[in-house]
């Protein structure tokens, strides 16, 4: 009778310690999908100075990076950036693979029909660039020239759209900006159109070059995330937070060396943008 007992006892322990087992498990088990929750999986393209690139240690950084990295701690969720191209940006967050993309992506009325987009947090024209012996000082002067563009940019859609109102000879597509500065600066084109920022910023690391051309666009800078993404409210509240306390004024004046110019998006709070 005292044996069984016992060994009732060494059981009733048994089990409890079993139960104590797998409640740790399934613990562990839903701090790891919380975990996974928490998580704001970003798309950038790893080739866009200063918008976002990787440094020597083959970590993003530039702009964009450090406005998304200061979204996503005013959430209180964790950022993963995923290296993706260009074009497969609007791919991945129209199927969810990623919660938002950013990229220099302006913000157009036909991305609106398919994607959402956050306010805005910059104002950018379009330029051509060239050699710094080049003659050409407008617009006019691209007839019969070879112009390059980076693929499905607003620089590709413009010269496009204005190829024969100017003239142009050939519109050359790259798949980055680096191999097209490359070859205006050897004389293989004769320029490229593309969003004025990106281009100062590369012409510092690839000198011999120059701004030809400024075109006014009216192109403005956001964040895309799936349409009617759940966050996308927050994202936006976020924004707006750190435009009003200085935060995004800091970032600008970080990559560019200036303040933003006032009245700006990148100071200015604005709705979220709405397809027309």
């Amino acid at each position: 009778m005292q044996k069984n007992c016992i060994g009732g006892i060494f059981g009733s322990l048994r089990m409890l310690k079993f139960g104590t087992l797998l409640a740790s498990a399934l613990l562990v088990s839903m701090a790891t999908l919380g975990a996974k929750a928490e998580t704001f999986v970003l798309g950038a393209y790893p080739s866009n100075p200063p918008w976002e690139f990787k440094n020597e240690r083959g970590q993003f950084e530039g702009f964009e990076i450090d406005v998304a990295q200061e979204v996503v701690k005013r959430l209180g969720m964790e950022l993963e950036i995923s290296d993706l191209g260009f074009q497969a940006l609007f791919a991945a967050t129209s199927s969810g693979r990623i919660d938002g993309a950013v990229s220099s992506i302006s913000i157009n009325n036909d991305r609106l029909q398919t994607q959402s987009f956050t306010q805005p947090y910059y104002d950018s024209d379009g330029t051509i660039v060239g050699r710094e012996a080049s003659d050409i000082a407008s617009l006019e002067d691209l007839k019969d020239k070879t112009i390059g563009v980076v693929a499905a940019t607003t620089g590709a859609k413009w010269a496009e759209e204005n190829r024969e109102k100017y003239g142009i000879g050939n519109v050359t597509s790259y798949s980055a900006q680096q191999d097209l500065l490359l070859d205006v600066r050897n004389g293989r084109i004769d320029g490229g159109a593309g969003e004025l920022a990106g281009f100062q910023y590369a012409m510092t690391k690839t000198p011999g070059l120059k701004i030809l051309v400024r075109i006014p666009t009216g192109e403005r800078f956001a964040m895309m995330m799936k349409k009617d993404h759940p966050l996308l409210e927050k994202v936006n509240a976020a924004l707006t937070e750190m435009k009003q306390d200085g935060t995004m004024i800091g970032i600008h004046k970080k990559w560019f060396g200036v303040e933003p110019t006032p009245d700006t998006s990148t100071v200015t709070p604005s709705d979220l943008p709405k397809a027309q």
